[in-house]
């Protein structure tokens, strides 16, 4: 008898309460790109926390992927490269803030696939990829709760009009 030697995780969506067991990278990244633009990818392993993944997809920007090796982790994004331009695309963060951050944080479909099948094969991060951490990049706060958010809405509503 064999055994599988590799970990075995499983996925969750924003969408869908439901947990499931983890389909490839590509069916993970396609169910991305076909779903709600606010939908999101958690994948964790099945006995435990971590290592975890959060992914979704920006339309043409492409995709963000975000690790958490343990949980002392604050994170690392997969980057296209470790040179940022300006923070120019729009990121809200759950209802609880609005930010621009820069393109390099958004990833072609090959390379966030070629992270989580390392990440399902090996259970971390692929270290021959590029990763910068959660405060390492540039970023535009546009605002930062509640109040904040009301206003900027009150005041694009006005110049939309």
């Amino acid at each position: 008898m064999s055994e599988n030697r590799e970990p075995i995780f499983r996925l969750s969506f924003v969408s869908s309460g439901a947990v499931v067991p983890t389909p490839t990278a590509s069916e993970v990244l396609a169910r991305l790109r076909s779903g709600a633009p606010w939908d999101e990818a958690c994948i964790c392993p099945a006995q435990g926390d971590f290592p975890r993944a959060h992914i979704s997809w920006h339309d043409s920007e492409g995709f963000n992927v975000h690790c958490f090796e343990n949980e002392h982790s604050l994170g690392h994004f997969l980057v296209n490269e470790h040179g940022f331009s300006r923070p120019s695309v729009e990121i809200n963060l759950g209802g609880q803030a609005l930010e621009r951050w820069p393109r390099e944080l958004f990833v072609s479909e090959e390379l966030a696939a070629e992270a989580l099948k390392y990440l399902f094969e090996c259970a971390q991060l692929k270290p021959s990829l590029s990763w910068t951490g959660t405060g390492e990049f540039p970023r535009e706060a546009i605002w930062q709760g509640r109040e904040e958010r009301e206003s900027w809405e009150r005041t694009y509503r006005v110049r939309r009009t």
